[in-house]
């Protein structure tokens, strides 16, 4: 049986990889992460990880590491004076919103405060809520007018390329985690994920294939596709948890059941984005149905057992 290579290490815009490495701050808080869990929940690789850790640990992030190698954040109160955000600390951080901060002394200590303080945990949502806003704001207007928008330093997850294109957009995905597109480049309607996105630049030219626009809606896990697929599971506490925070269009299809364990009933267009989110926490997930469902993950954590080895 062949073995099958592991993804290619990310490449990253700078602005995108502060971003990812507030969430993963974020993701690190919530609980206790394997490398291969993080790699999965973020759609890279495991090499790519453990850069993010290194760097974290190198501005002094408390990272703690337990006896089965998973990876977590402690928060303390043993600084609570220097836990407080100045007003110069402020505007740093909107200043690391438009662009990557190097050489400044504040930087260290800013991701550090992160760490620290308990009440702070939603902070790194928030910084990248707000990047996320602007773009939905810019390609809205985009939407509206009927203007070509150049994508700009897209990261394609696929081909591992960051490019720019130039697309005409239709409509957003649930939650504006995505858009739904033609590119221009080989006429095809497809979907981008916002958080690859380095900019957008509207341009004055208005749509020139209006007549290949299609609109297809996407799930509850931003995948589509022209069938719905209902998938049963039965979720821990902390998998709910983790479900309602990242994908809050599944509150209607979950239910609370036996003290402790929630069910999730919901439809989606593949197995892809559901697969990610179950494989990313395989101990806090029961699949109940469909089969199908059952056989395509147990595949992919298989090919993650031969890639480990």
């Amino acid at each position: 049986m062949a073995i099958k290579k592991s993804k290619k290490p990310e490449s990253i815009i700078p602005q995108a990889r502060l971003l990812r490495l507030f969430q993963i701050i974020a993701v690190l808080k919530s609980g206790r992460w394997s490398i291969r869990r993080l790699a999965e929940r973020f759609d890279t690789s495991e090499r790519t990880i453990y850069r993010y850790i290194h760097l974290l640990e190198e501005v002094q992030l408390l990272i703690e590491k337990d006896f089965d190698n998973n990876y977590f954040i402690l928060s303390s109160e043993d600084e609570p004076g220097n836990s407080e955000f100045t007003l110069e600390e402020m505007k740093l951080i909107k200043q690391l919103i438009q662009a990557e901060v190097n050489n400044n002394p504040m930087k260290g200590l800013l991701l550090k405060k992160l760490s620290l303080n308990s009440e702070l945990d939603k902070v790194p949502r928030l910084i990248v809520k707000a990047r996320l806003g602007k773009l939905v704001e810019q390609i809205g207007n985009g939407m509206r007018h009927k203007r070509q928008l150049i994508l700009k330093s897209y990261h394609s997850a696929n081909s591992g390329a960051i490019k720019d294109r130039l697309i005409e957009p239709i409509e957003f995905g649930d939650n504006y985690q995505t858009v739904i597109a033609l590119d221009s480049a080989d006429k095809k309607c497809k979907q981008f994920k916002l958080d690859r996105i380095g900019e957008v630049v509207e341009l004055e030219k208005g749509f020139q294939y209006e007549a290949l626009h299609q609109k297809k809606a996407s799930d509850i896990f931003g995948m589509t596709g022209d069938t719905l697929i209902w998938i049963s599971l039965q979720l821990k506490m902390r998998a709910y948890l983790l479900l309602r925070e990242d994908y809050p269009l599944s509150l209607p299809y979950c239910e609370k059941k036996e003290e402790g364990y929630y069910q999730f009933y919901g439809p989606v267009s593949n197995f892809e984005g559901i697969g990610r989110f179950v494989l990313g926490l395989p101990d806090e997930v029961k699949i109940i149905q469909p089969a199908e469902f059952r056989q395509y993950v147990a595949k992919k954590m298989k090919g993650q057992t031969l890639i480990a080895k």
